[in-house]
């Protein structure tokens, strides 16, 4: 093994859940004496930048800036779109080998960008898609997606895969039952994890019972779920969580709190000492409040098969309230069914995630022995 191993941490840049569940897999690379450097751009880079600071190296690489429809088919949407994914995917294949040539790294750890591998470095693809959900009206095409989802997958020495091998897991089809070979599942991946609070421990002017609201994902969706919600929920004591990282100051309007970025122990006290959470079914804010065991009003992205599906699958299993965004003025009655629910499961102890990383650095050293 090399002194010290440069890792490429390089997550896709829509919305910040694939950059929020590289936090842990960075904090044990750095616990590990490694060195990162994170390739990405936007809401991620900044969430990154804010967790790390100093600790570790950033360069700034702008994927395709996708949105999301205000109505209608969201898979309409991302055809029109494909070009430019298309593109991207050819662009992430240049910036990789030049910095392959200039940065020497010993592992990419690649967060669903498909184009960031090197034959010539030990190339890790995350994801939990490894079966990618269509809309009813063109499920005859799953197989040849998934087939070209999985020849992608395929170009990587390995695949991790945020869950537990025993089914269902949290993500249900999506991460299960498939043939893939390539496949490792890492456990439950989530920023909090790790994350222990001071004894009487509380950020300033909490209040003792609100509702947490976390909003998340790209635009126009991000703030039309917001001002949805802040229609809905204008009795009620809220502490909002608004998905902007950059200014971590809280600001207060009547009964309402918002962040529009929270330091991690702050998010962390508000996840575990709130009423309810209400979310969309993203999946990394799936594994995030699990930590806790929480229970949450879940709004899925409308046109978003796979928070669609996420939000059935975790709402069947007892877990969670699942909300269709235009059934919201109901937000009340979902609340109440939330209360009534399971709640997310505690994860599994973190030592399946440690194995993880000294895996991937045991493979490091072996592939450069040999």
């Amino acid at each position: 093994m090399s002194p010290r191993p440069h890792i490429l941490i390089c997550p896709l840049n829509w919305g910040l859940g694939h950059a929020s569940r590289m936090i842990p897999l960075i904090s044990l690379f750095l616990e590990r004496g490694c060195r990162i450097t994170v390739v990405s751009s936007g809401g991620p880079l900044r969430l990154l930048t804010n967790e790390f600071s100093d600790k570790i190296e950033f360069i700034c690489f702008k994927g395709p800036e996708i949105s999301y429809p205000k109505g209608g088919s969201m898979v309409g949407k991302m055809a029109m779109q494909m070009p430019a994914i298309a593109w991207a995917v050819w662009q992430e294949k240049k910036i990789t080998a030049t910095l392959v040539r200039n940065l020497k790294p010993d592992i990419i750890i690649s967060d669903n960008r498909y184009g960031m591998s090197s034959k010539k470095v030990l190339s890790v693809f995350v994801t939990h898609q490894l079966q990618i959900k269509l809309p009813r009206s063109i499920q005859w095409l799953e197989k040849v997606i998934n087939r070209i989802n999985h020849s992608f997958i395929k170009t990587f020495d390995l695949c991790l895969v945020p869950d537990t091998y025993a089914e269902p897991g949290l993500s249900g089809s999506l991460s299960h039952k498939t043939s893939l070979s390539n496949l490792h599942f890492t456990g439950i991946l989530s920023r909090f994890s790790d994350v222990t609070l001071p004894h009487n421990y509380a950020p300033a002017g909490m209040p003792e019972n609100f509702i947490l609201v976390i909003l998340s994902g790209p635009e126009p969706q991000r703030s039309i779920l917001e001002n949805i919600l802040k229609a809905q929920l204008q009795k009620d004591t809220v502490v909002w969580f608004r998905g902007l990282p950059g200014n971590s100051e809280p600001s207060k309007t009547g009964n309402h709190i918002f962040y529009d970025h929270a330091p991690t122990k702050v998010m962390a006290w508000c996840i575990k000492n709130s009423e309810i959470v209400i979310c969309r079914s993203g999946y990394s804010s799936v594994m995030d409040l699990s930590v806790f065991g929480k229970k949450a009003v879940m709004i899925p992205t409308p046109g978003q098969t796979e928070q669609e599906y996420l939000a059935r699958h975790l709402h069947d299993l007892g877990y969670i309230s699942a909300l269709p965004q235009n059934d919201a003025h109901k937000i009340d009655e979902y609340i109440n069914d939330a209360k009534s629910m399971q709640g997310l499961p505690l994860p599994e102890k973190q030592s399946s995630v440690n194995q993880t990383v000294d895996m991937l650095l045991d493979m490091m050293n072996d592939r450069q022995k040999g």
